[in-house]
């Protein structure tokens, strides 16, 4: 329900709510109630309320933001990307040295465990420095490259 009510504005302010409903689409009531509601929600004062200011605390809040995203990436993902390539470097490992162990004898096995540690560390800064390279550059193309694990008869120790 309505009651009437009068409310008394400068010549030029009414010319300004004329020309903005108009502008709009809407009536004088529903564009005056419309930008009463604008400041009452938001606890802003009309005669101090600037607009420019508004945008420039967003564009601090919206730079602030992506600057923990940049540093979660770098630090908190980066690690664990990191324990994520162990894994899946392991798990070539594995699969290669079960198609392999039916054969081999010990000190083989232990000359084996030696390459796979240094194919595991040389493995691991490949798929970091590929991180560094993204994080660094725009990206240009789809494909990466993704050496494969070496072929077993080439580590096969000479006995």
């Amino acid at each position: 329900m309505y009651y009437s009510k009068k409310v008394n504005v400068s010549e030029t302010g009414h010319r300004r709510i004329e020309r903005e409903a108009e502008r709009l689409g809407v009536s004088h009531k529903n564009y005056v109630e419309a930008a009463t509601a604008f400041f009452a929600e938001r606890q802003l004062d009309p005669h101090t309320y600037q607009p420019e200011a508004t945008k420039q605390l967003l564009q601090q809040v919206v730079d602030r933001l992506f600057s923990y995203l940049v540093h979660q990436e770098k630090h908190l993902l980066r690690t664990i990307l990191s324990e994520a390539a162990k894994a899946r470097i392991l798990g070539e490992v594995s699969v290669n040295h079960l198609l392999r162990l039916r054969t081999e004898d010990h000190e083989s096995y232990q000359q084996l465990q030696q390459q796979d540690q240094q194919y595991l560390s040389d493995r691991l800064h490949q798929v970091l420095d590929q991180l560094e390279t993204r994080a660094t550059s725009p990206p240009t193309s789809t494909s990466s490259s993704n050496p494969q694990y070496p072929n077993p008869d080439s580590r096969r120790p000479n006995t």
